[in-house]
């Protein structure tokens, strides 16, 4: 009988004691008497219809009224993500924060919910809940690069360069090109102390058979004026590009640069063949054997750049620069300028004339001071009489009979 008594008082203590209390949720502000509620369907269309109106009380009261009649798991998408963006409408960012944290009970993986919750945290100035919400984004959706760029900005606005990186790391790994994802890498590490040329590096270094990554390397290193590092990355991607034209311009001028002319010319010349169109390697050609007094190949790649340029300002400049070596390198007496000497300075007077004509504003100078000092005279042409013409090809001088250019009397 005593252990029965007992065994009857534990049972009535037991069933005094309250059920476990669930966390706090819109659903629990339910009416007493569900009775006295609209149905759910019609009280959806009432909130609908504030909301596609514009109506943001009117559509807070009826979306409220919902969730009070025990409708909010109608449509829990669209109930909370409406009515949170109703209380935004009316700058009331608290009370959509929390209405926001209530839909993400319901819809834990709604990525716009999400993503809306973690905007007006970031309106409320609660970065570490915006920086949750993205998170939380990126562990459903790795590769939305919206959300990379949203939480690149939140960790570089707070001054969290290292997160900042390891973001734009993701963003990069799925938008390898991104000019505005290597800009902020860059921007990021010079706020690190770190060298903004290591972003293009790294890239470039993980996958180096990857050419447009080694070219993004070689614009930053130009910008640096580092030509011995552009010739080593060069020289790596050609292994795998033989004839790329843009790494072999590279790798030429690079090479002149540094006052290599004989490897900078053999570079050219692999370039022209690869590119047989592009007029300026042609020039960079002439000039190179122009240096090395090489002239009669200077010419001969000067006139190729005239021809495939169509006779343009800059290749006539440069056919003008080669005839006006050619004139100086035979040894110029200013007392006594033979009329060979003078013809080929008219020569290259011609074509900086004509450069210049063209919009080849370089040649001016050229031009005027060859037209005052060293083209042929009225009082040489009356000495050379019955002679209209002078042909180059009859010079007694070796330095000049190779040109195989007439030269007429001009009435300047």
């Amino acid at each position: 009988m005593r252990i029965k008594l007992i065994l009857w008082i534990f049972i009535v203590l037991l069933g005094c004691v309250p059920p476990p209390v669930e966390s706090t949720t819109v659903d629990t502000e339910v009416y007493a008497n569900l009775e006295d509620c609209e149905p759910c369907d019609l009280l959806l269309n009432f909130a609908s219809s504030n909301y596609q109106n514009q109506d943001w009380r009117g559509a807070i009261n009826n979306y409220n009224q919902l969730l009070k009649c025990s409708c909010g798991k109608w449509d829990p998408e669209n109930t909370y993500k409406y009515m949170a963006y109703s209380y935004q409408q009316l700058n009331l960012l608290d009370s959509a924060a929390y209405v926001f944290n209530q839909g993400l009970k319901y819809t834990p993986d709604d990525l716009e919910l999400l993503k809306m919750a973690g905007e007006n945290s970031g309106r409320l100035g609660n970065f570490d809940d915006q920086i949750y919400y993205f998170d939380k984004i990126l562990s459903f959706e790795e590769n939305n690069l919206e959300i990379l760029e949203l939480l690149s900005n939140v960790y570089r606005d707070q001054g969290m360069f290292e997160e900042q990186v390891n973001i734009l790391n993701i963003w990069l790994k799925y938008d390898p090109i991104s000019k505005n994802a290597n800009a902020e890498k860059k921007a990021a590490f010079s706020a690190l102390g770190k060298d903004e040329s290591d972003v293009d590096r790294e890239r470039w270094l993980g996958v180096p058979s990857n050419i447009q990554y080694g070219l993004a390397y070689i614009k930053t290193m130009k910008d640096a004026g580092d030509d011995e590092k552009i010739i080593e990355v060069c020289d790596e991607i050609l292994v795998y590009q033989k004839f790329n034209r843009e790494v072999l311009k590279y790798l030429g001028d690079s090479h002149l640069n540094l006052y290599n002319e004989d490897k900078a010319l053999d570079v050219y010349q692999i370039l022209a063949k690869a590119d047989p169109t592009n007029y300026e390697v042609a020039m960079d050609i002439s000039k190179i054997l122009a240096n090395k007094e090489q002239y009669q190949d200077a010419l001969d790649w000067a006139e190729k750049a005239i021809k495939i340029s169509g006779k343009n300002g800059k290749t006539l400049y440069q056919r003008g620069e080669v005839f006006y070596d050619i004139a100086e390198s035979c040894g110029v007496n200013e007392n006594d300028i033979s009329y060979w000497t003078r013809a080929v300075y008219e020569l290259a007077w011609q074509d900086y004339r004509d450069a210049f004509n063209m919009g080849h504003k370089a040649a001016k100078n050229r031009k005027i001071f060859l037209k005052e000092n060293y083209i042929t005279t009225i009082g040489m042409w009356f000495q050379l009489e019955p002679k209209t013409e002078i042909k180059l090809s009859e010079c007694p001088i070796d330095c000049f009979s190779w040109i195989n250019r007439t030269l007429e009397e001009l009435n300047l």
